[in-house]
């Protein structure tokens, strides 16, 4: 008969959780990491914003013409920043000062004039003034007669030492833009009508369910969301089982498992060591988890979480690292040291790493067959149903989330039976680290 101790049990996964979770590298890795990710959020962009200069200044133009200047200025007014919506929704939506995008768009804004040289500048004196700053840059008699079709017209647009990236790029648009203006002013055509009319519609994409409504979203909502929530249940589940397969082989190792083992039994020590640690996992799916919520409340997208993926989600989390728990536990009680486990590891990772490969094909086609079965397949059932519940498109079955969720807790129950067994045998043991088919041996004579 099996004699176990709830109040021990209780004292292991109280010691195991101390000696993780209340040290000063976890609080600042799983606690201060979230927090200081929210300061740099919001703190970052207005910093940014602060050190862009302006572009402001005169571009020489070598055998332009007069209306070539007026492009420029028009091209000018033309790509300043316009903070419309949605980011000025998505701003009010954080609770973010409207006025820091004034400011913003005040420190962006370019204002850049042309100078029309005669064609027999001379050039290395042209090159001489933009390097003393009197010039932004130069650009010689650019051509503005229409190229064939296929053929892209080519300029060298030369700048200032001092102008920054961004500026260079944003000159580089002036600069191009106005060409466009006048091959379409040569044509008689005026460049802001055409530009209407081909601007692409802002279009809000409504998928019809098969047994819902019209659901909003875009499609890189579909496809992050499962991926995010998929990562944050994989790191939070696998960092826990980490940390319980470090322990176990330090124990072993240092000797410390055996003054362990005689206060409490080998069942007592591997149910307290797996609560203990899943309480560690347990903070770091809270504190990061919450920092996901918290932008989904930021960026205005709530309506893509409800009660019941949460609660899946939570139940999904458990089975996910007691299945990682029970693989790691076995693993460290058999080996000796971390680069022996390694090798008993290369197997459990593979199996592991399934979702991420899964990911895309899943939150392509979230009922489909593939999907489907994957769902049902030990031990990767709480990934892929977690990707499966965070799509946008139809609701998984209920008989297919009940079928996943009983196959997820009887492998759990049967990893956790043969976890238990081979932690029995290899606790104590040193030496040669056994092989796969002698941890089955372990399994079934112990």
């Amino acid at each position: 008969m099996i004699d176990l101790s709830i109040r021990r049990i209780l004292s292991v996964a109280w010691r195991e959780f101390r000696y993780t979770a209340l040290t000063k590298g976890f609080i600042i890795a799983a606690i201060g990491v979230p927090l200081l990710m929210v300061a740099v959020l919001a703190v970052v962009p207005a910093a940014m914003v602060s050190q862009f200069k302006p572009l402001d200044g005169t571009i020489a133009v070598v055998g332009g013409t007069e209306s070539f200047s007026e492009a420029i200025r028009a091209s000018t007014d033309q790509n300043a920043p316009s903070f419309e919506d949605p980011i000025a929704e998505l701003v009010d939506g954080m609770g973010v000062d409207r006025r820091l995008l004034e400011d913003a768009q005040a420190n962006l804004k370019p204002s850049v004039a042309a100078t029309i040289l005669p064609r027999d500048t001379d050039i290395e004196q042209l090159r001489e003034e933009v390097r003393s700053g009197i010039y932004l840059g130069f650009l010689i008699a650019p051509s503005f007669i229409p190229p064939e079709k296929g053929v892209r017209q080519e300029l060298e647009l030369v700048t200032a030492p001092d102008l920054s990236p961004r500026n260079s790029d944003v000159l580089g648009d002036i600069v191009a833009e106005a060409v466009v203006r006048q091959r379409l002013s040569s044509l008689g055509k005026d460049y802001d009508a055409e530009r209407s009319l081909l601007r692409w519609p802002r279009m809000e994409l409504r998928r019809l369910g098969q047994s819902t409504g019209e659901q909003g979203g875009t499609t890189k909502v579909q496809i992050l969301v499962p991926f995010i929530l998929m990562m944050l249940l994989w790191t939070a589940a696998f960092t826990g089982g980490n940390y319980l397969l470090t322990s176990t082989i330090e124990e072993k190792s240092n000797k410390v498992m055996e003054v362990l083992l005689s206060a409490v039994g080998p069942l007592e020590l591997l149910w307290g060591k797996i609560i203990g640690l899943g309480g560690v996992a347990l903070v770091i799916l809270v504190m990061y988890g919450g920092l996901a919520v918290a932008g989904l409340f930021a960026f205005a997208m709530t309506d893509i979480l409800s009660l019941g993926m949460l609660l899946w989600s939570m139940y999904f989390f458990f089975i996910a690292y007691l299945s990682i728990a029970a693989l790691m536990a076995a693993i460290g009680s058999a080996v000796n040291d971390l680069r022996e486990a390694q090798t008993l590891m290369g197997p459990a990772m593979i199996v592991l790493i399934l979702p991420m490969l899964l990911w895309m094909p899943i939150s392509e086609n979230p009922n489909g067959s593939l999907a489907v079965v994957a769902s049902f397949i030990p031990p990767i059932v709480p990934f892929t149903m977690i990707m499966r519940l965070g799509t946008t498109g139809d609701p998984v079955p209920l008989i297919q989330l009940v079928a996943a969720a009983v196959i997820g807790a009887v492998s759990v129950v049967t990893l956790v039976w043969a976890a238990s067994r081979i932690f029995r045998v290899g606790v104590l043991m040193q030496g040669k680290v056994p092989n796969p088919i002698e941890l089955l041996r372990w399994i079934r004579q112990s």
